[in-house]
């Protein structure tokens, strides 16, 4: 494994595995406080409403602000913990939920890219 210095370590043990874990978390609450799912919303797409992407976004930085992350449990359903009350137990719920996320995000970017080519295709915009 590597050890982050140039070298090659054995495996980690559990608390810096851990701790390293927990500071993912803490720097992914920075990063939703400070905005960056309204920066990855960007605009709506054609059937979106600007105003619910803009509410979904300001509730995610409040929900990080005040220091919840979300959990999806093993039946899709959501909910928050505070990152303090945190235990190795939830480790699959987080990363069931930044799953969700991610892949959430990947097919909103798709649709993006679709339209975008839709429009180019219609006005006459086309680049080859």
């Amino acid at each position: 494994m590597y050890d982050g210095r140039g070298g090659i370590s054995g495996p980690m043990d559990f608390d810096e595995s851990w701790a390293r874990f927990m500071i993912a978390e803490e720097r992914s609450l920075m990063n939703r406080a400070g905005g960056i799912l309204a920066h990855a919303l960007a605009r709506a797409l054609p059937g979106e409403s600007q105003d619910e992407l803009d509410g979904w976004a300001e509730e995610d930085r409040n929900l990080a602000r005040d220091g919840l992350v979300e959990l999806m449990d093993e039946q899709g359903d959501i909910y928050y913990r505070h990152i303090e009350e945190l235990r190795a137990e939830d480790v699959a719920d987080r990363l069931r939920a930044q799953t969700a996320r991610m892949d959430w995000l990947g097919w909103r970017m798709d649709q993006r890219l679709e339209w975008v080519e839709v429009w180019r295709n219609s006005s006459g915009r086309r680049r080859d």
